[in-house]
């Protein structure tokens, strides 16, 4: 597995200051040239707007761009100013009221329907994004942010090898623009990652910048997670912990059925350290405590953070080299893990992420406990280096399963719930139960307190949690009856995808079905079990 520079750093980016339409990608001026500036920010509302922006002041430079919009509503950059800085001031609400009145009133604006297009993409309102993406390249084929956002549609739906020839052509157009520089430099190979960091960072480069340096730096000189195993059919035995029984009859077990609140998979490192991990297909890569890494015998390479569900936010952690993993008989070599600065990860030894066996087609199958592996389908047009981004292929054998939206690791499905409204969720076997955020529970169901119940994840307790009532949810042919939903923020997972995630579909949904995965080309099949009401 070779992860994607944004699953290992991403929170790195939130912790050393965003790296994307800020000051951060801007060199420092001279002193004249700052006189300079300054007199013209002096003179000019608008390019003082610009710079509040800049600086990452958000709200202000919303109430400086409201002003100028209300006495100039035909300029385009005074409405696209309000609209991107109401969305990076995360008032969302305000930022899409904003961006639908922008485009009424400039619909032939490329500036403005980019705009637009971000906000709509960020609210997981997927199909307006996109039009309105097309919208501002048809307005003007040069316009950076309308190219960047087609990138983005096509990246989501695994179309690899044309999202990064349009994050090219993005960056090609605005090199100034750290979002789209991100984003570009994500589907490059390290060592092409490596040479655009380089120049990027300058000769003295500090916080995240110089993290990634190193990351880039360890990784060009090897192979991670290269494989000394041949891709070949192998079955893998999971390990169901924390089993409780449930209102189901099992007939091919002629007993109750036993739902797990978890799965492991064990995990042997350097032939030094073992320990059974939670299969987790909301994390990516291989995360451990501290005391299993030290144990282990993992080195150092960068700092990182990572987050997850909870109130503490972001972990300090480290990225660190393991030689050797081995699960279930599947060997890797040269291993970048992330290792928490804490002993356990949300009371666990650590999480292993489905990805891990990306090269594979993944098939979980929790009611015989094994996880199958099987190779996947020749993708005639894909290159020789597996580090180059391919475009989605979808075999004849293949045409059964669904598409999903990738979003790092993250398998997103849209999920219509009670036949009121639509979000996106991520199928995540590391959650417990199905979750819904306050926002989108407002629109499906009736939310109460529930002081009873706690939810703890990778950053610690969830303080406030709400219960939803009864749900009906239909996701990838799949129609679910789910009881006493937890409601609570998905803020976290919303910031990483870049787009609101509504919810999560957890273990004792998934438990009841087989699901297969084809990482490299967006895909996922969900089989149901048989099962039949329990006897009374």
């Amino acid at each position: 597995m070779m992860p994607r520079l944004v699953i290992c750093l991403c929170l790195s980016v939130a912790a050393w200051g965003q790296a994307g339409e800020s000051a951060g990608n801007t060199k420092s001026a001279s002193p004249a040239t700052a006189a300079v500036a300054t007199n013209a920010t002096a003179a000019d509302p608008l390019t003082s707007a610009q710079a509040l922006f800049k600086k990452g002041n958000f709200e202000e430079a919303a109430t400086a761009f409201k002003a100028l919009v209300e006495k100039t509503p035909d300029s385009a950059e005074a409405q696209s100013g309000l609209v991107r800085s109401l969305l990076r001031a995360r008032k969302f609400d305000e930022a899409e009221a904003a961006a639908r009145k922008a485009t009424s009133a400039l619909p032939s604006s490329a500036l403005v329907q980019a705009a637009a297009e971000d906000v709509f993409f960020r609210a997981g309102k997927l199909g307006e994004a996109e039009a309105a993406y097309r919208a501002a390249v048809k307005a003007d084929a040069n316009s950076a942010r309308g190219v960047f956002g087609i990138g983005r549609i096509y990246d989501m739906v695994s179309m690899h090898k044309r999202a990064r020839d349009t994050f090219a052509r993005a960056h090609e157009l605005d090199p100034s623009d750290g979002q789209i520089y991100d984003h570009w430099l994500d589907l490059m190979t390290p060592a092409e990652q490596l040479a655009a960091v380089k120049k990027h960072a300058g000769e003295n480069p500090v916080g995240f910048e110089a993290e990634r340096l190193k990351y880039l730096t360890a990784i060009t000189s090897k192979k991670p997670w290269a494989m000394s195993t041949e891709v070949k059919p192998m079955d893998i035995k999971v390990q169901p912990y924390g089993k409780e029984q449930t209102g189901v009859y099992d007939i091919n077990r002629s007993g109750p059925l036993t739902i797990s609140k978890g799965y492991g998979l064990q995990v042997k490192f350097n032939d030094r350290a073992s320990a059974v991990l939670l299969l987790d297909t909301g994390a990516s890569g291989i995360t451990i405590g501290r005391k299993l890494a030290e144990k282990a015998g993992a080195v150092k390479i960068a700092d990182t953070f990572i987050g997850g569900i909870g109130d503490q936010g972001p972990i300090r952690s480290y990225l660190a080299w393991i030689d050797k993993v081995d699960v279930g008989g599947v060997e890797f070599h040269d291993c970048v893990v992330i290792v928490s600065s804490k002993n356990s990860v949300a009371d666990e030894a650590g999480l292993i992420g489905a990805d891990v066996f990306d090269k594979f087609l993944v098939t979980l199958d929790f009611k015989n406990w094994h996880v199958q592996l099987a190779p996947l389908p020749k993708n005639p047009a894909a290159p020789a280096d597996d580090d180059i981004a391919q475009d989605r292929f979808i075999a004849p054998e293949m045409q059964s399963f669904t598409k999903f939206f990738r979003f790092g690791h993250d398998i997103v499905v849209p999920v219509v719930v009670n036949d009121k409204a639509v979000g996106n969720f991520i199928l995540d076997t590391g959650a417990d139960l199905n979750t819904m955020s306050p926002e989108f529970a407002a629109q499906v169901t009736t939310a109460r307190d529930d002081h009873d119940y706690t939810m703890k994840g990778v950053s610690g307790k969830v303080s406030q949690v709400l219960t939803g009532q009864k749900a009906i949810l239909q996701f990838a042919n799949m129609r679910i009856e789910s009881h006493d939903l937890p409601v609570f923020t998905t803020y976290g997972a919303s910031a990483s995808a870049g787009t609101e995630i509504a919810g999560f579909i957890g273990i004792r949904t998934l438990v009841q079905m087989k699901m297969s995965i084809d990482y490299r080309d967006g895909l996922v099949k969900l089989e149901v079990y048989e099962f039949k009401k329990a006897r009374e």
